[in-house]
């Protein structure tokens, strides 16, 4: 049913879910019922009821040394909800006091060389804006083999990140490999943006930012990133190569 849903989504295991709808049409009642209603084994019984106490959506009471337990009212699931919000604000906000001595423990590691794959729309979006964030105003993207994807929601993504690269003042030479990409025109338009072509440039497109250099490939879309200020600088004097012979 479409509650159950519902309240697996807000946090509820099957096994809570199934108790606390048959303790709903049992009323006040022991766990033999439960069990038998529920079709739950009599040794998780009793630890699914505690979680519920705990959730506030169960209660009890004892009479001649047996507890019965009833469900709470099924308005009381927004206060379970309000609460676990509550909860999941403190954890963010511990979260982010922690988040320094997080980052600190990565900047620890010598990294030389690293190489990363990165698949499909979801994962070239992290890599594209990962990179970013790692940039400051007066920085300089290196671009070359640029070219239209049929799926737009590529194009739009790219254009996106173009106007927060934008915004944070960096500079980014592009080279399209023709000037009947939709693009060239967009792109030639852009401020702190250098725009050239050479024809038949390659068949995948290279970003060169911060210390990354990132390689995209269309057929399967996908991005390589190689971590490295040596291959960095290699790339970056073909790139200065290529810039010197292409047409604006």
């Amino acid at each position: 049913m479409a509650y159950e849903k519902l309240l697996e989504e807000i946090g509820l295991t099957k096994g809570e879910i199934t108790v606390y709808l048959n303790l709903l049409k049992l009323g006040q009642t022991t766990t033999g019922k439960v069990v038998e209603k529920a079709e739950i084994s009599s040794g998780k019984i009793y630890e699914i009821l505690e979680k519920l106490i705990k959730k506030g959506l169960v209660s009890f009471i004892v009479k001649e040394k047996t507890r019965y337990f009833t469900a709470a009212n099924p308005e009381r699931i927004f206060d379970y909800i309000e609460e676990r919000e509550k909860e999941h604000k403190k954890q963010e906000q511990e979260l982010r006091k922690a988040l320094p001595e997080l980052k600190a423990l990565q900047m620890g590691i010598e990294r030389k060389y690293e190489a990363t794959i990165y698949k499909g729309f979801r994962g070239i979006q992290t890599a594209a804006y990962e990179a970013l964030r790692e940039m400051k105003p007066g920085d300089e993207v290196l671009a070359m083999g640029l070219v239209s994807r049929k799926e737009k929601a590529y194009n739009l993504m790219w254009r996106a990140w173009h106007q927060e690269r934008v915004k944070k003042k960096i500079v980014c030479k592009v080279i399209f490999s023709d000037r009947g990409s939709e693009h060239y025109a967009y792109f030639k338009k852009m401020r702190y943006t250098q725009v050239k072509v050479l024809e038949g440039l390659t068949p995948a497109a290279v970003d060169i930012m911060a210390n990354k250099v990132m390689i995209f490939t269309h057929i399967e879309p996908s991005c390589l990133v190689v971590t490295s200020n040596e291959i960095r600088q290699s790339f970056t004097q073909f790139f200065n190569t290529l810039w010197k012979i292409a047409k604006p």
